[in-house]
Parts: structure tokens; sequence; C-alpha cells
């Protein structure tokens, strides 16, 4: 099967999502109030206090692949980008931390 064109960079569902993502972001964002991460992981160097080079990621707790909703601030925390990175490459100590979970309670 030949490819014709440029795929969309959006899905049509993502987009009609949008506005209600951004409202997520932003209770988000206004509860946490900086990286959640900055006081449970401190060998971390946080960029959240340079926001205006690094803002703030909203990342889920509960991952969409392991049926979490990223619609739902409760699901959702504010990471800095290097935290963010943390958690990555450690899951088995942010799972410890309550950065990370397997599944919804």
């Amino acid at each position: 099967m030949k490819r014709t064109g440029r795929l969309p960079a959006r899905s049509t569902k993502t987009k009609a999502r949008a506005a209600e993502r951004a409202g997520v972001r932003r209770i988000v964002l206004e509860r946490d109030r900086g990286c959640v991460a900055r006081r449970l992981v401190p060998e971390v160097r946080c960029a959240s206090p340079f926001a205006h080079r690094a803002p703030l990621e909203v990342d889920e707790i509960v991952g969409r692949g392991r049926g979490g909703d990223p619609y739902d601030p409760d699901n959702c925390q504010a990471l800095c980008q290097a935290h963010h990175d943390w958690k990555t490459t450690h899951p088995a100590r942010a799972e410890e931390l309550g950065l990370s979970a397997k599944r919804k309670p």
C-alpha cells in the first residue's frame, strides 16, 4: 500500500478533545504549583524553578496504555523534564513514591 501525502499531525479525536485537555492542564498546574517530584527525588536537579526555559509537563500517573485517563486531573501531575526523565528510567522507584502506578487503584 502506497502512502500518499502527509499524515495529519493530530487525529480528529485528539483535536476534538484539545480544549478539554487544555482545561485539565490548567487545573493540574494550578493545583500542583510546580514539579511534584521536587521534594520526593531531591537527587535530581529540578527544572521547575526555571519554568520560563523548561515548562512543566502534565504527566499521567497511570499511563494511557494501562487504562489511565489523561482527561482526569486526579490521574495527572506536574513534572519538570528532568523529573519526567527520571520517572521513565526508574519505574520501580517512581511507583514506590506514587509518581507512577501500574493500574487504577
